[in-house]
């Protein structure tokens, strides 16, 4: 069987441009995918600060009240230490001050970053989360919380919420978008959430049992976390019972216990 030279010609062409069709619409596709790496979400190195607005939400006359107490907090990586691991970490010195930030800056904890070759993790109170994770791309998500213990804030706070902490599922909600954080507009802001749970939220009666549990960060490009915010707290009826058949009466004794958090990024060098 003979076959058309100009017809296979033909055909070769056909296949070559078919080819390149698929490489350039591949390419294309992988090009739209935006990234990022943990140096540029998490830049390290000494001497470097961040001062925050933070509004922490409280509850007060042993669980009856709610406030909210407003300060400033400064974090510095001071040096390179050991983490407890024995890994190359980096120190963090926070320091605290009013809300204006016009008074002394009193210390008031460490932490430590540990930066791995696909993860990050930051060690605070002996609780140790994987902050980042990569691949940095919009729906990569990962087990932040898998280090912590069951029930973490306990007994600190007798709650009843804390104790699925470990299987919070974080991920990439979006990669360097423009926001506006604080006062200020910011390129390439990188969105993490960790969960957005609540039950009986708005609380209509504070006779039934009601939580609210959320939690997200922000990074941006080249400067690292710019916005968090971060509740877990619960309403607890406490029913009590008394007298006897038919004539029982409850009553109830409610509080809200946790806390809350919400820092958002106003200096830094």
């Amino acid at each position: 069987m003979k076959f058309n030279t100009n017809s296979t010609i033909l055909m070769k062409q056909i296949c070559l441009a078919s080819g390149l069709f698929l490489l350039f619409t591949a390419c294309k596709k992988n090009d739209s995918v935006e990234t990022a790496t943990l140096e540029e979400l998490y830049p390290l190195r000494i001497g470097k600060f961040i001062t925050y607005r933070v509004d922490s939400l409280v509850f007060t006359n042993s669980g009856k009240a709610t406030e909210t107490h407003r300060y400033r907090f400064k974090h510095i990586i001071e040096k390179e230490v050991k983490d407890n691991q024995n890994r190359p970490a980096w120190l963090v010195n926070t320091y605290i001050n009013d809300s204006l930030g016009s008074g002394p800056w009193i210390a008031s904890g460490v932490y430590t970053i540990t930066p791995l070759d696909k993860q990050l993790e930051i060690n605070e109170n002996n609780l140790r989360v994987i902050a980042l994770h990569l691949p940095a791309k919009e729906g990569f998500n990962w087990r932040g919380n898998s280090y912590l213990p069951d029930r973490p804030y306990n007994p600190e706070y007798p709650i009843s919420i804390d104790g699925n902490m470990s299987l919070w599922e974080f991920a990439f909600a979006s990669i360097n978008q423009k926001e506006k954080i604080g006062a200020a507009d910011i390129e390439n802001v990188t969105t993490i959430t960790h969960i957005d749970e609540s039950e009986n939220i708005p609380i209509r009666s504070d006779t039934s049992f009601a939580s609210r549990e959320f939690s997200m960060e922000k990074y941006a490009k080249n400067i690292g976390l710019v916005y968090k915010e971060f509740q877990l707290w619960e309403n607890q009826p406490r029913p009590r019972t008394t007298g006897t058949a038919p004539n029982i009466i409850t009553t109830y004794d409610p509080v809200r216990i946790g806390f809350g958090v919400k820092m958002w990024m106003v200096d830094r060098n």
